[in-house]
């Protein structure tokens, strides 16, 4: 893989053509993530030229070899390069076209442009920091204020997705995002031992119940369909969680809208929110898409009813356990202790190990999960 800073120039010096930059400065600094980020290397950028205003970006160069690339399900940078030139086009034009309010449009930062050309994939935006945007922090519950907003605007992201199946049906259904994926022992192994810790940070007295519950879903064939739509299929976000609403890290995936809102719940919150809000989200959710739709000109009765969104989310609903599971650890992990990826990494590397915060964030969830009647 080539080096990082070297790809990012290289782009830079595109992007500062593209603007019009003459006699450019280009200055560049890394920055990390502090635990939350594992797919790219990340930038800060300035490019400066006389009589023109400095251009503040951020940029995401990928550092995953070809050892997790080859069992991922996913094509891990192409669909960001997907939703930003193709995707993302659609739904403007589709806003543009029904004449969608300001106040009421999908916000995404401004994209540059990039490279999608194979283990040297680069991707630059506006510095959204330069204008005082900052991310959630990952420690702390969301609460209900931060919440109710970012239903909204996922309910924003999946009525987009509907209006474009509706008005370019064949263009939908041909979108690309997974591809063929076979289990492999190494992927199996990474599995194994994420549930085995899980395990041993459970309480003794629901062990037993919680494992049985985990072993049931993990076989791909079962576990994928929770993921299909029974209903009404969107293209999801894959990754709607806290620390990434700001820039939007895209993974995407068509399947079942209420994967993303389950991803963002139990990954971002609380026992004590959940006992106040769990029912509150999945209703603001509904009314959010509902008037999003309507801004389309769509009948959600007729397209996505309340009868048939409260049916895929208590079918969709075990899947939000098994998600924590495996996401939290990301969520909780101390900067000193988050793994660091690079082209040798492989899925046996990647390893995680939980700390207090997944063991209490995890066994509350276990016990919401009990006390739903689901495992």
């Amino acid at each position: 893989m080539a080096n990082s800073e070297e790809i990012l120039n290289s782009c830079l010096k595109k992007v500062a053509n593209d603007q019009n930059y003459e006699n450019y400065e280009i200055t560049i600094k890394a920055i990390s993530s502090g635990g939350a980020n594992y797919t790219s290397a990340l930038y800060l950028a300035t490019i400066q030229a006389p009589g023109k205003e400095d251009l503040k970006l951020f940029a995401k160069v990928a550092v995953v070899g070809e050892k997790i690339r080859a069992v991922s399900p996913y094509k891990l940078y192409e669909t960001e390069n997907l939703f930003y030139n193709y995707i993302l086009k659609k739904y403007k034009e589709l806003e543009e076209k029904n004449n969608i309010p300001a106040e009421y449009r999908f916000v995404t930062p401004k994209y540059y442009g990039g490279s999608d050309e194979y283990l040297k994939e680069i991707y630059v935006f506006e510095d959204l920091t330069a204008k005082g945007f900052t991310t959630y922090d990952r420690f702390k519950s969301i609460d209900w204020e931060y919440a109710s907003k970012s239903l909204e605007n996922l309910a924003r992201f999946h009525a987009l997705s509907i209006a474009f199946s509706q008005n370019e049906p064949e263009e939908f259904v041909n979108i690309d995002i997974a591809k063929d994926h076979r289990d492999s022992e190494e992927t199996a192994d990474f599995v194994k031992n994420v549930i085995s810790n899980a395990l041993k940070v459970t309480r003794e007295e629901n062990r037993d119940r919680f494992a049985k519950f985990l072993h049931g879903l993990v076989d791909y064939k079962e576990l994928k369909k929770f993921y299909c739509s029974y209903k009404r299929p969107v293209i999801g976000h894959g990754d709607y969680r806290p620390s990434n609403l700001m820039h939007r890290k895209i993974m995407l995936q068509v399947g079942n809208p209420i994967v993303d809102i389950l991803y963002f719940i139990f990954n971002g919150s609380d026992k004590k929110f959940r006992d106040q809000h769990l029912k509150q989200s999945f209703d603001h959710y509904y009314e959010e898409l509902s008037k999003a739709l309507k801004r389309f000109h769509l009948d959600p009765e007729q397209l996505y009813s309340r009868e048939d969104f409260d049916f895929e989310v208590e079918q969709v609903l075990p899947v939000g356990l098994l998600l924590a599971t495996y996401c939290l650890l990301i969520v909780t992990v101390e900067s000193d202790d988050a793994p660091q990826l690079s082209q040798d990494t492989g899925m046996r590397d990647f390893v995680v190990n939980p700390n207090t915060l997944y063991t209490e964030r995890l066994n509350d969830i276990v016990d919401d999960y009990i006390k739903m009647g689901i495992i």
